[in-house]
């Protein structure tokens, strides 16, 4: 089993970045404000992970290629464990591909008996996989619809120490993590449990952190991700613009005076001082650091490579239900 694989440039991820729709962006060169550096900038939108839940069949047809059984979901699940399905205790599976590597979850549900969901990347699964699992989802689910949706922007060509001042204005949770030598490589905002999460973190130093190569080219890969779940994953389009909106870097922000500066500072340095704040001056200061878009290159691109792409996403998420509505609300 290999411990590695190569992150080939010319893969479907990179096939995104220097897509047609996105060439002119491509070779954009963004001024930065703050070090009156240029540099190329390639972006690529993508769904990072996906949960589907609905109502688990009681009764489907199973062909073992001697005769045809009348079974459940546990049922099939069960007689279809093997090299590539792997039972976790009695009501949950994972999926694993050539190397064993995960690409796929599915369980009953203990808290809503009679339901089930699958979780999986489908940036990781095959073709010749992808097409069992619809059918999969198609067969063994009733009314299947979205419970999470990831919506991720991989950010090719920035440099660490810029993009690693992005901040989220909105007064939410916020953490961040360092590497031993004081760099940024992880910035999370809101909490896992809420219905919508940020995270913004170096997906090159993880992809070498799990023994993947990278190619030299790549000097700088970053990602922004946006999780959403229940009612904000049925609404992920607007979320995501919406989100992009709040995204930006306070180095783009103009004719600051003293107290201002002094003030977002704080802000930035401790986001727990937001709560310290009257109702009139937080709005005043989130107004004033929203003001950075207009400025801000890097937020615009990415906005606009969303909408460029945006069409293809939702026909990616469609295909997954095969024709049921992905607007579907959460039992």
């Amino acid at each position: 089993m290999p411990k590695s694989k190569l992150v080939n440039p010319y893969d479907e991820l990179f096939q995104k970045l220097t897509a047609p729709s996105n060439r002119r962006s491509e070779g954009q060169n963004l001024h930065l404000a703050s070090n009156f550096l240029t540099f190329d900038l390639k972006l690529g939108w993508s769904i990072d992970r996906i949960t589907i839940v609905g109502k688990a069949r009681e009764h489907m047809w199973y062909h073992n290629g001697t005769d045809v059984r009348d079974v459940d979901f546990k049922k099939l699940m069960k007689l279809n464990e093997g090299a590539y399905v792997r039972a976790v205790g009695e009501t949950a599976w994972k999926i694993v591909d050539q190397f064993g590597e995960n690409v796929a979850y599915i369980e009953l549900l203990q808290f809503m008996p009679g339901y089930a969901r699958i979780d999986f990347n489908p940036n990781k699964i095959k073709t010749i996989i992808s097409e069992s699992m619809k059918t999969f989802i198609h067969t063994a689910f009733i009314e299947p619809h979205f419970s999470r949706a990831d919506v991720a922007c991989d950010i090719i060509g920035v440099p660490d120490d810029f993009i690693a001042d992005y901040r989220y204005i909105e007064p939410v949770t916020y953490k961040v993590f360092y590497s031993q030598k004081g760099d940024m490589e992880t910035s999370y905002w809101g909490s896992r449990s809420s219905e919508q999460q940020i995270r913004l973190y170096n997906k090159k130093v993880e992809q070498r952190k799990k023994g993947k190569i990278v190619p030299q080219e790549i000097k700088t890969w970053w990602r922004f991700e946006l999780q959403l779940r229940r009612g904000k994953a049925n609404d992920w389009a607007g979320m995501v613009v919406d989100s992009l909106a709040k995204f930006n870097n306070p180095a783009y922000l103009r004719g600051l005076s003293n107290i201002e500066s002094i003030m977002i500072d704080g802000l930035i340095a401790n986001h727990k001082n937001w709560g310290s704040l009257a109702k009139g001056t937080k709005s005043k200061y989130k107004k004033l650091l929203n003001s950075a878009n207009e400025n801000d290159d890097l937020t615009r691109a990415m906005i606009e490579i969303f909408e460029l792409q945006q069409r293809r996403l939702k026909n990616e998420l469609d295909t997954w239900l095969r024709g049921y509505d992905v607007t579907s609300e959460d039992d």
